[in-house]
């Protein structure tokens, strides 16, 4: 299967490379180019023990771009895995999860 994860943060990288493991086709993405280049040289940005194998073990099949179009287009599941930082009253801010979600749906109009 293709997929495509919006947000290499923790959640993000985690499942793109889990299901990378797990034979699928992976596109990830991200707006921080150097996290993009970090991963395309299978370096992960973030610590989690075990990530960094597991991204060499499967860096054929798990690449990242900023590229939404790209993503969208060339993927059949796309997982939103973008921050929800808390607002100063401590309600979540969604703002970036309407965003992605909005790219997306630009991208699916021409699918």
């Amino acid at each position: 299967m293709n997929i495509s994860i919006i947000g290499t943060g923790y959640v993000g990288l985690v499942t793109g490379v889990c299901f990378a493991k797990l034979g699928n086709n992976v596109i990830c993405v991200d707006v921080d180019e150097k996290k993009i280049e970090m991963i395309n040289k299978g370096v992960p940005p973030i610590y989690e023990e075990g990530l960094e194998q597991l991204l060499v073990e499967n860096k054929n099949r798990i690449h990242a771009t900023k590229d939404y179009e790209y993503a969208i287009q060339n993927t059949d599941v796309t997982f939103i895995c973008v921050g929800t930082p808390s607002k100063e009253d401590g309600s979540i801010d969604l703002k970036f999860v309407k965003e992605a979600a909005e790219e997306i749906g630009k991208q699916l109009k021409n699918k």
